[in-house]
């Protein structure tokens, strides 16, 4: 009996992480949010969705999934978005393009 009361606390654990997580997540504006955020959150996402998957756990492996995918998904996006940036100012201001480039903004 023990042990399944370990297991419910470890889940309800387990999911308040991963709310508290997507909460501060969108909280922020999008542009504020960098790659490493959504790649941190997708890992995140994958934590719960191996453990769901070990502790046969469906519920939480399926939520785990979805907030895998959604971050992976925004984690390129962002990434791309970040590397635009970085060819521009490369463009615009040459060698010298790091003195001038903010992330971020």
């Amino acid at each position: 009996m023990k042990i399944q009361n370990a297991n419910r606390w470890i889940a309800a654990g387990t999911l308040s992480a991963l709310a508290v997580g997507s909460v501060s997540v969108m909280s922020t504006p999008a542009e504020a949010v960098s790659s490493k955020t959504w790649k941190k959150a997708a890992i995140v996402g994958a934590a719960a969705t191996g453990y769901g998957l070990i502790k046969g756990k469906g519920k939480v492996a399926t939520i785990g999934g979805v907030a895998t995918v959604g971050s992976y998904y925004m984690y390129r996006k962002q990434n791309k978005k970040e590397a635009k940036r970085i060819a521009w100012y490369k463009s615009r201001y040459g060698s010298n393009w790091r003195a001038h480039y903010k992330s971020g903004s």
